[in-house]
């Protein structure tokens, strides 16, 4: 812990005594810069496929329809209102329109032109209450609307959430391998950097210098270029966030824009984790390449 703190601790003799990093220096940066881009906008499709499941879950949860085919369907629809209605844990029973129906329908067909040609089927949204006694439900509509069929929600929002889950799982992968990426990167070039001034750290033992005071330069150096290529890709993630927010607002459906501080905060923080992982490899492998250098 002493050896750590001593390594972060600024010292500008130390910086002015070891010669630049040169080319590793900027190659550490520029790889700081695509991985904290790339670990931005992986969070944000996470956070914001969290955001769409909630939300269609929120939708789904309780909601049921009922389908009534054939030539008496239209019929049918205000009976099957009446029943669901008069049924204890239905909060709420509405024939949906032809339109409304159509609606539905056009992502899936395409073309509404054809729709209003085809019968369609009658559908009444229902949404459901806690207390609702399904079985018994089904069982009078089975006996008195005969091919009536009853869609329960569930399994559509299950799939959602398995959806958001498999992306969430992926969009962290991503961030993972970002950072861990960026943490080899750095650690080759904190080595190559070391490598190349082998006298240099020679003369600096001849002079008395310690191993902490050699490797303080080299990590401050390193681990300050990853922080400054971290936050410049960082900021370029959010500005491409933000940009392809076209106005449609924080509740827009898709949206990759965090609607609340704590996504914002886990955005921010990735400039953070980028620099602490800098400091560490760097840390590790200085002091590898010194014991060595003999």
């Amino acid at each position: 812990m002493k050896i750590s703190l001593l390594l972060a601790k600024p010292d500008s003799q130390a910086d002015a005594t070891v010669p630049p990093s040169g080319a590793t220096g900027y190659l550490t940066g520029a790889a700081a810069t695509a991985m904290a881009f790339l670990a931005v906008c992986a969070l944000a499709l996470a956070l914001a496929a969290n955001r769409t499941a909630e939300r269609w879950s929120l939708l789904l949860a309780g909601s049921a329809t009922l389908e009534l085919n054939g030539p008496t369907a239209k019929e049918d629809a205000a009976r099957a209102v009446t029943i669901l209605r008069q049924t204890e844990g239905i909060t709420s029973a509405e024939t949906m329109s032809a339109d409304a129906t159509a609606s539905l329908l056009a992502p899936w067909i395409g073309e509404t032109d054809i729709l209003g040609a085809l019968n369609l089927p009658v559908l009444i949204a229902v949404r459901e209450a806690p207390a609702l006694d399904r079985s018994a439900l089904e069982n009078r509509l089975e006996g008195e609307l005969p091919g009536a069929l009853y869609h329960r929600h569930t399994e559509w929002r299950a799939r959602i959430q398995d959806a958001a889950t498999q992306i969430r799982g992926l969009a962290t992968a991503v961030v993972a391998i970002a950072l861990a990426v960026m943490g080899i990167v750095v650690t080759i070039a904190a080595r190559a950097s070391l490598a190349m001034h082998v006298r240099v750290i020679e003369t600096l033992r001849l002079l008395g210098a310690t191993d902490t005071y050699i490797a303080r330069a080299f990590v401050r150096r390193m681990t300050l270029r990853t922080f400054t290529g971290a936050l410049v890709g960082t900021a370029i993630g959010i500005g491409l966030i933000l940009a392809l927010d076209f106005g449609g607002g924080p509740q827009a459906a898709g949206t990759l824009r965090p609607t609340g501080l704590a996504g914002w905060l886990a955005l921010l923080a990735i400039s953070p984790a980028a620099t602490v992982i800098a400091f560490l490899a760097t840390r590790a492998a200085a002091f590898r390449v010194l014991a060595r250098i003999r």
